[in-house]
């Protein structure tokens, strides 16, 4: 079972999901996900202008679950914290992402996870990470792995439109493994499109 933000998420079946991502603004834009009978499951809302670039994951009645930053000032290399709720506290720290080169004309992102001990350091960039995404939507080509073992845990399924990308509303599906938590998935597609669009 791969639990992050929590087994409630995590279901003994393939989990389809829909994402809807559309532009409310010029500084604002927004990401409502449903299940395949079109039920809102979350949203996630944020600011694109805000120099941390936060994002807020919500379950259907607006509690927030999770929420993502970039770490420091946007740089050539990107890096994100996700933590509990809306919390910025190093025990609330659910995982962290970070590009892995600094130049690619495919978004690639490694997500790692907290350390068991917080007392034991080591060089960052030695660790493998707890899982990889690669690709972009375009294409459907976004996957989610384990890379020890190479597992596929979650990938995008169906393509969205030319006109819908310029017009940044668009939508595509997204096929989430059993035992996997769907939420950590659609933070992760959160945290991919946003990167992508950076570029």
């Amino acid at each position: 079972m791969v639990s992050v933000v929590g087994e409630m998420f995590c279901n003994p079946y393939t989990t389809e999901l829909v994402v809807r991502r559309r532009r409310e603004s010029l500084k604002r834009d927004r990401y409502d996900v449903f299940d395949l009978s079109d039920n809102l499951i979350f949203t996630i809302d944020g600011s694109i202008w805000n120099i941390r670039r936060k994002r807020v994951l919500r379950d259907a009645s607006g509690t927030p679950l999770l929420s993502m930053r970039t770490k420091g000032l946007v740089t050539m290399r990107y890096k994100w914290e996700v933590y509990k709720g809306e919390s910025i506290e190093s025990e609330d720290l659910l995982f962290s992402v970070r590009e892995p080169n600094l130049f690619s004309f495919k978004t690639s992102l490694d997500v790692s996870l907290p350390p068991q001990q917080a007392s034991i350091t080591t060089d960052v960039s030695s660790i493998e990470p707890d899982f990889r995404t690669s690709g972009r939507y375009i294409g459907s080509s976004f996957k989610l792995f384990e890379p020890i073992h190479n597992t596929l845990l979650a990938e995008v399924v169906h393509d969205f439109s030319l006109r819908g990308l310029i017009m940044g509303n668009y939508s595509f599906k997204v096929r989430v493994n059993p035992y996997v938590d769907f939420a950590f998935v659609v933070a992760l597609l959160v945290i991919a499109d946003d990167t992508s669009n950076l570029r």
